[in-house]
Order: C-alpha cells, then sequence, then structure tokens
C-alpha cells in the first residue's frame, strides 16, 4: 500500500507549550474571578465548561465519579463530515436518555455527594447531563489543557481507588479520550451518522438514517473509513433520477463501508457489496446494524478474485459502482480488471458509474484510470466536477458515467 493518509492535509505548526494542571486551590480562584454567583440559578447547566469545572484529582474523587465524566465526555456520533451530533445548549436534554447512551451505571449517592462537595459546577444531575453537549467547545477552546488533565489521569496511580480494574478501566476509558482528541488517524472506532436529502423516504426504520462504524484508521485498512466521494455519489442517487444511473443487479467495488451500496439497495436494486477479507467483517456489520434486506456483502481480491466467482459464478453485472477506488499506482489496472470481468457488456443498458476525489498527488493514477476505460472500449456518457470534503478538509470530486462501446 502506498497511499498514506497523512497525505491528504498539512497540519498546521504547533508549538510546544509546557502544559500545567491547576492545582487545588486555583479552581477557587478561578471561580470567584469568573462571578458565578451572577449566572442564573435556572440556566447555570448551559454555561460554558472550563476545565478546572472537571473533577480535580487531588481531590481524590471517587471511581463513580471519574468513571461517569469520563463516559460523559465520549464524543457524540459524528453527523456526515460535519462534526459531532450534539443536542443544542438552549435545547432541554433528556436526562435518562443521555444517561443511557452514555452507559452511565454507576451515579450514585456516593458520587453526588462528592460532586456537591467539590465540584459544584456538576453537583446535580442536570448539570451532568448537560456536559455531552458542552464538551466539544471544551476541547476545542482548552485542548491543551484536556489532553493535559487525560495524560494527568494516565499516569496516576489512584492509590485511593481500591480495586485495580476500576483503576484499569479509569485509564483506559482516559487513554480513548485523549486519542479522540488528538486528530482522526488517532481515533478509536467511530459511529459516522448519514443523513441525507430524500434518504429518510427509502428508510424502513423511523431514524431517517443510516449508521456506519469506522473502526481506527490505519494505513493499511483505508477501506474501514467513509471517505467523500461515497457521501456525494450517494447523495447523487437520492436527489437525482437514480433510475437514470441504476439498473437491474448492481455491484460495488471496493465497497468499504458500503455508504453507497447501502444506498443502491435502498433504492431497491438488489445490490452486492464487496470488499478485501480484512474489510468484509466491518461491512457486513454496517449492513446489519442498518437492517438492509436487499444487500448482500462477499469478499472480492481484485488480485485474486476466485473466492468470489465460486460464490458468483457466471454472474454477470447490470451496474457497476466504484468510489475512491484509486491510492496507488496498481489501482486503475485492478479496477479496469474487475469491471471487465463482471460488467455485462451484452445489455446495452449496462453502465458504470465511478466517484473519484481529485487529490493533488494523485493526477497520474486517476489518468491511467481513464486511459484504461477509453482502451477498453468503455464510452464517457456523463462527466462532472463536484465541490465537497471529508473528514481532511475540502475536495472537489470528479463523477463519470460510463457504457461499452458496441
Amino acid at each position: 500500500m502506498d497511499f498514506d493518509p497523512l497525505s491528504l492535509y498539512t497540519p498546521s505548526p504547533s508549538q510546544n507549550e509546557e502544559v500545567v494542571i491547576p492545582k487545588c486551590q486555583d479552581i477557587y480562584e478561578s471561580k470567584e474571578s469568573r462571578n458565578l454567583s451572577e449566572t442564573a440559578e435556572d440556566d447555570s447547566h448551559l454555561e460554558p465548561i472550563h476545565i478546572l469545572d472537571l473533577p480535580l484529582l487531588q481531590l481524590k474523587p471517587p471511581y463513580e465519579v471519574l468513571i461517569s465524566i469520563l463516559k460523559l465526555l465520549s464524543p457524540e456520533e459524528t453527523l456526515n463530515f460535519g462534526g459531532s451530533l450534539e443536542h443544542s445548549n438552549n435545547i432541554a436534554v433528556n436526562q435518562e436518555t443521555i444517561f443511557q447512551e452514555k452507559d452511565i451505571t454507576e451515579l450514585d449517592i456516593k458520587a453526588m455527594t462528592w460532586l456537591q462537595l467539590y465540584c459544584p459546577r456538576f453537583d446535580t444531575i442536570e448539570k451532568l447531563a448537560h456536559l455531552p453537549s458542552l464538551s466539544s467547545s471544551l476541547k476545542l477552546s482548552f485542548a491543551a489543557e484536556y489532553n493535559a488533565y487525560m495524560t494527568n489521569l494516565i499516569s496516576n496511580p489512584l492509590s485511593w481507588i481500591t480495586n485495580q480494574k476500576h483503576i484499569d478501566t479509569l485509564q483506559k476509558l482516559a487513554c480513548l479520550r485523549l486519542s479522540e482528541n488528538c486528530g482522526r488517524t488517532a481515533q478509536p472506532e467511530i459511529i459516522r451518522r448519514i443523513v441525507l436529502p430524500n434518504l429518510d423516504q427509502w428508510m424502513k426504520t423511523k431514524t431517517g438514517h443510516l449508521k456506519l462504524r469506522e473502526p481506527s484508521l490505519t494505513n493499511d485498512n483505508l477501506g474501514l473509513k467513509t471517505w467523500g466521494s461515497a457521501l456525494i455519489l450517494s447523495q447523487r442517487l437520492l436527489t437525482h433520477d437514480y433510475k437514470k444511473y441504476l439498473y437491474k443487479s448492481v455491484l460495488e467495488l471496493g465497497s468499504g463501508t458500503g455508504l453507497v451500496g447501502m444506498v443502491s439497495s435502498l433504492l431497491g436494486y438488489h445490490t452486492v457489496l464487496t470488499d478485501l477479507p480484512e474489510i468484509v467483517p466491518n461491512l457486513q456489520s454496517n449492513v446489519d446494524l442498518n437492517k438492509l434486506i436487499n444487500a448482500t456483502v462477499s469478499e472480492l481480491d481484485w488480485t485474486n478474485p476466485q473466492s468470489f466467482l465460486k460464490s458468483f459464478p457466471d454472474t454477470k453485472f447490470q451496474t457497476i459502482l466504484v468510489s475512491d477506488p484509486v491510492y496507488s499506482s496498481k489501482h486503475p489496472y485492478l479496477v479496469v480488471d474487475m469491471i471487465n470481468l463482471f460488467f455485462d457488456d451484452s445489455d446495452p443498458k449496462a453502465k458504470v458509474l465511478v466517484q473519484i476525489p481529485l487529490r493533488p498527488k494523485f493526477e497520474n493514477e486517476r489518468q491511467v484510470l481513464w486511459d484504461l476505460m477509453k482502451a477498453n472500449l468503455y464510452l464517457e456518457i456523463e462527466h462532472e466536477i463536484e465541490e465537497g470534503f471529508d473528514d481532511f478538509g475540502e475536495m472537489k470530486f470528479c463523477f463519470k458515467v460510463f457504457k461499452k462501446k458496441k
């Protein structure tokens, strides 16, 4: 694999500044300077959070306090590529729902008593329930301090907690919270919620959206991430005349997390979603997560398709979907090989849909792909450049439709 996900963006220069976690007495001075007494009591739960508001380790917070805070600080589901889904600060949250979503079971009298004595910012259930909706601004405004807080929690022996399993659990969660705040390539598994125009009309459930599970992004498992091309192509299928693009049986090459193939199946076309053996378990999990019954998941290794051929002998497809297939110099050749192998060139209405990002470092690979399609007698019948973005920023995307020359 010669594609490095870090090549998709240029990191901003960073300054190596020493971050100091405030001492116990600092919190009281800070509270006084912020004039919390002037804040109306009925909306104090909406006040922005400062790093000083979190439980100070010097005060030896019990396990029940720390585990609850760490769970409440877990990220919300990601909405498309536009950031996390968070409750509006101006809308009352459902406390029971919040604690259920965050798996809060340890919040007992002992924890609340400690919070009331030492952590007045979270001395009520209502204030705690609003922590998730306020946590993003905390992580953005005090990123270095937040990371230092988690680092301190990881390195602290937590000697006042007698149960070693509890200590291990706390430090594991602190590691997760730290990694979540260090960029997409460092993040652990996330759930991405996909909301697109007209999608709710085709959903069998009441949610109106798709959920995609994405494990941690690594260089050798790029198919475990949802890329911007999939979102753009899915949006096109939902907002245009999909019958213009989809026809009879559908094969998706390199499905990844499965967004395009799942949208195709929702639109009423039996769709076979394929990818490498190491990608397929997560792909199948996403199909199951969304309760799709018109989609089949199968392994398809472009370098050795024999396993797929055994499962689908003599099978041809009238629509082939390809989304962001080129991040190696070998891929254009492999993609065209697979199209030639499975495309039903006997049907004049059969077509190939390709959505590809215009990444600056892959001009040659894209051109090779287009040249190979032309050399193999695929006629370009539609071409459009679109604006979009993914986790790594804004991007232009190229959409093309091909049919076989006669």
